[in-house]
Order: C-alpha cells, then sequence, then structure tokens
C-alpha cells in the first residue's frame, strides 16, 4: 500500500490504486466570535482549522466564499511554488489540508511520495525548508514521507510510451516545473517562478476585476485561448463586447502568451548553458500537465508560440498527458508503488 501526493500552489491532490482526492490549497478566515463561528461551519458540515481564536475555512469552500462575498480575502498556505512566509497560520492549514486528504496510514508507516518544485532558474529561491516542512506534516500523519521533483513525477506519467525519454512541464498556479529526461533519467531539472498565479494577477491589474474572480473566469469553460475577440478601429484595440468576462478572457490570453514565451525563453537558455543535457538521438516529445495548462485552446496556443521560437530541439510533438491534473499525483503513486 501507497499513495501519491501533489503538493500544488492550488491543489493538493492524493492518489492511491482506487481512489483519487482533491483539495483546494486556500483558507478564507471568518471574523466574529470563534465559538459562534465554528458552530456554523459544523452545523453545514464545512472543514475548517482554528488557530489562535480565529477560525480559518479550508480548501474548496473558501474558494466559493470568496466568489460570493466579494470583498473576502482569498488566502494561500502556499505562494509562487512554495510555503508562503507571509501566513502566519499557513502551516497548522496544510497539515489539516493534508490529514484530511490522507487520512490515517492503510499500515504503519506506509509510503507516501509527495512532489517538490525544482530549485527556479530565475528566483533566487531554494526548496529546501519547504521539502523538510512538508516532510514533517507528512511523518506526523504516521506515514513515511518521500520526495520527488514534480517534473519528474509529470514524465513518469506522460513519457511511458516514449521510454521515459523527452520533456516534461508541469505548469502549476504558483511556479512551472521542468525536466530534461533520457531514458527514466533526468538530466535537468528547474522551475520558473511564473505559473497560473502570474496570469491571474496580472489580468486582475489590467481589468480591476478581483484576482480571485479572474481565477474564477479562467477556469470556466467558455473561456478559450483561441477565440478571445478583440476589434482594432481608429482609437486602437478593444473587446468588442466590454463585459467583465470578455474583457478578462481576452486579458488571459494575453498574459498566458507572455507566461509562454518567457517559459520557452528559459528552456532555450538551459539547453545552451547546461552541459549535462543529452544528445537525443531521436526527436523527442515535450508533454505538458498541470490545471495551468487544462484552459481550451491551450496546446494549440503553445505549439503556436513554440514554433515561432528558435529552440535547439529536434521535436516529435507537443501534448497533454491525459487527466493533466491529476497526472503528477498518480507519477507520485507510481514512484511509492515502486517501494
Amino acid at each position: 500500500m501507497a499513495v501519491g501526493l501533489d503538493c500544488g500552489t492550488a491543489f493538493y491532490i492524493a492518489a492511491r490504486e482506487d481512489v483519487i482526492r482533491t483539495e483546494r490549497n486556500a483558507f478564507l478566515t471568518i471574523d466574529g466570535d470563534a465559538s459562534s463561528v465554528k458552530r456554523m461551519l459544523l452545523r453545514k458540515k464545512i472543514p475548517f482549522v482554528e488557530r489562535n481564536k480565529r477560525v480559518h475555512i479550508v480548501g474548496k469552500h473558501a474558494f466559493e466564499y470568496a466568489q460570493i462575498f466579494g470583498n473576502s480575502e482569498l488566502k494561500r498556505p502556499m505562494k509562487s511554488g512554495l510555503l508562503n512566509p507571509t501566513e502566519r497560520d499557513a502551516l497548522p492549514v496544510l497539515k489539516g489540508i493534508i490529514g484530511s486528504l490522507l487520512g490515517d496510514p492503510k499500515k504503519e508507516g506506509e509510503l507516501c511520495v509527495y512532489c517538490v518544485p525544482s530549485k527556479p532558474i530565475d528566483a533566487e529561491s531554494l526548496v529546501d525548508y519547504h521539502e523538510d516542512v512538508l516532510a514533517n506534516i507528512i511523518s506526523s500523519l504516521g506515514y513515511t514521507p518521500r520526495s520527488l521533483p514534480e517534473a519528474n513525477a509529470l514524465a513518469y506519467e506522460g513519457l511511458v510510451d516514449d521510454d521515459l525519454t523527452g520533456i516534461s512541464i508541469s505548469m502549476g498556479a504558483g511556479m512551472c516545473n521542468l525536466s530534461i529526461m533520457y531514458q527514466g533519467i533526468a538530466a535537468s531539472n528547474f522551475s520558473v517562478s511564473k505559473g497560473g498565479d502570474f496570469i491571474d494577477e496580472h489580468v486582475s491589474m489590467d481589468t480591476g476585476v478581483p484576482t480571485a474572480k479572474c481565477q474564477y473566469i479562467k477556469e470556466d469553460p467558455s473561456t478559450n485561448l483561441g477565440n478571445a475577440k478583440v476589434k482594432f478601429d481608429t482609437d486602437g484595440p478593444r473587446v468588442v463586447d466590454e463585459t467583465d468576462q470578455n474583457n478578462v478572457q481576452t486579458a488571459i490570453k494575453t498574459y498566458y502568451g507572455v507566461l509562454i514565451n518567457y517559459l520557452l525563453a528559459n528552456l532555450s537558455k538551459r539547453f545552451e548553458a547546461d552541459n549535462n543535457i543529452p544528445n537525443f538521438p531521436e526527436p523527442v516529445p515535450i508533454i505538458i500537465g498541470g490545471g495551468t495548462s487544462m484552459v481550451p485552446g491551450f496546446i494549440e496556443y503553445f505549439t503556436k508560440k513554440y514554433n515561432d521560437s528558435n529552440l535547439p530541439i529536434d521535436l516529435k510533438g507537443i501534448s497533454q498527458v491525459p487527466d493533466p491534473h491529476n497526472a503528477v499525483a498518480k507519477g507520485c503513486l507510481s514512484e511509492a508503488l515502486l517501494g
């Protein structure tokens, strides 16, 4: 028995052989008398964490309440792929989320393989403390923790048919993780410190729509990177339908383009600067997963941006992994099942 755990900035996902469980990595602090608030939440069966007489709704309910009460601040225990140092209650919230997903171990010291980000190529950040804190939380729940680079976990799901050879890109909320792999050996692992949150924040700044609402619109099925409409006239570009929804959707496409260009530029730098990059004897695939890649039209838009770049790769193709939202957790599980 074993379990894989995707520790993402936006979602935590636990995968076992028979079930996958998901929870939003978010919380919302509820003002008012703590006793009254707790009774209300217990009555509604809404999960919460209490810390220093402060009550926090956690998970998807926090996200839903943030949409209903527009002035409520949705908080994250993690930021840019790592623990959020500005949130003093982040650790108990994380422990509550992880505990609810994992439950009790199926056997004493059950193995839990959890993903960690790779060191960013574009920021002075280390991942060691983040990795250790997660290990401590998981072990406190009765599991034996083992870490795995996030993009490696994605490769174990998406590159199986290519002899575990190619490039895997896990596009999360806080950052994007990449692995350049040859026959199961990761020649290079790195990340860039931009992801889906970068898109949401800049869309919000440009449109004046709250960040949580921008994220909600980004995840709406009607948002498609292939159909944002812009009309040109003598006054310059403007959106045809100037509702908040269409303004936000147009801005989303703009910042997806910025993120993809940034990602490809850093991948190109890695190929030029890293002596460990293998000389692939055959064309290699790029496989992509993660929640930020799930907006309709993403692969087509990414492919267009790739074709406009000058990456020194003999490319086999670009594709999205099956079940992109859960693929990292499944890859962690496949590693855990090896013992």
